[in-house]
């Protein structure tokens, strides 16, 4: 059943496999998510988010053209943008790529092949970052 908490919530994906925004759009729906948009590409993305109040933005690294980190460091250079919420999700587990996208201050960092639960979990804690903290306080309490 779909979480209504987030039907006014609304999310841009941006990676150019067309599949991969499908599944992930397929994901958010079941989520409960209405507003769901997307972009092939990071020009594309930045065209788009200029024009449009996002919530949060999921993107990949590695797209033709203009990457992802690029236009992570792009939205946090554009005062209109640079408070925007980022979970990245891609293909990539380098430590050197995750590291760089913590850097440009992302909310989380998701590895391809996404599963559901997992998004779902990052987004969660994306729009409510207390859970994570009461959740640490809780274990270092135990």
């Amino acid at each position: 059943m779909p979480l209504s908490r987030y039907k006014d919530k609304s999310i841009l994906i941006v990676d150019d496999n067309k599949l991969v925004r499908k599944i992930l759009s397929k994901y958010l729906d079941d989520m409960g998510f209405e507003e769901v948009f997307f972009a092939g590409n990071a020009t594309e993305a930045l065209s788009f988010l200029r024009q449009n109040r996002i919530d949060l933005l999921l993107t990949d690294i590695h797209m033709p053209v203009v990457s992802g980190l690029t236009l992570l460091k792009t939205i946090r250079n554009t005062a209109s943008l640079k408070e925007l919420k980022v979970l990245v999700i891609s293909s990539e587990n380098g430590l050197q790529y995750i590291k760089t996208a913590l850097t440009l201050g992302i909310n989380g960092y998701l590895v391809k092949p996404i599963q559901k639960a997992d998004l779902q979990k990052k987004i969660e804690l994306v729009f409510n970052p207390t859970k994570e903290s009461s959740a640490n306080s809780q274990e270092q309490q135990q």
